[in-house]
């Protein structure tokens, strides 16, 4: 007699985190669904069910598709796997404006247009260039 298999919510959960973590690689990769369908051992349609977390995806298949996406795949599987990529990818603003002050530019001509008026505060400058990187990730 066939047992059915069900999961429990912290599997599910556990999908969904693994899925958004494949789904963002791709998309970062510039990778179309059918793309990487012709490289693994499926088709397009179940790699969105694992990117949805809809289904639970074997090691063997997460093992194909790190390979695709050159990462390693202790990072898919680490629940802030997005949050340090982005991170690794953008040096800290603290960073950026050491070098400009080095070359005797003062970082706040470089974000916005000259007026008297610039007095934004730092966290401000910091929201919206994360924002604007998430929106390049998305295109």
């Amino acid at each position: 007699m066939k047992v059915a298999r069900t999961r429990v919510p912290k599997q599910c959960e556990f999908d969904a985190m693994v899925g958004a973590n494949l789904q963002y690689i791709r998309k970062f990769r510039k990778l179309s669904m059918a793309k990487v369908g012709e490289q693994v051992p499926f088709t397009f349609q179940q790699l969105q069910k694992y990117e949805k977390g809809r289904n639970t995806i074997s090691a063997y298949k997460l093992t194909k598709l790190c390979g695709i996406y050159k990462v390693n795949i202790a990072d898919i599987v680490n629940e802030t796997f997005i949050e340090n990529h982005q991170k690794s990818l953008t040096p800290p603003l603290e960073e950026i404006k050491d070098n400009l002050k080095k070359d005797g530019i003062d970082w706040r001509d470089t974000v916005l247009p000259a007026s008297p008026d610039n007095d934004i505060e730092d966290e401000t400058i910091e929201m919206m260039d994360k924002e604007h990187f998430e929106r390049q990730l998305r295109k």
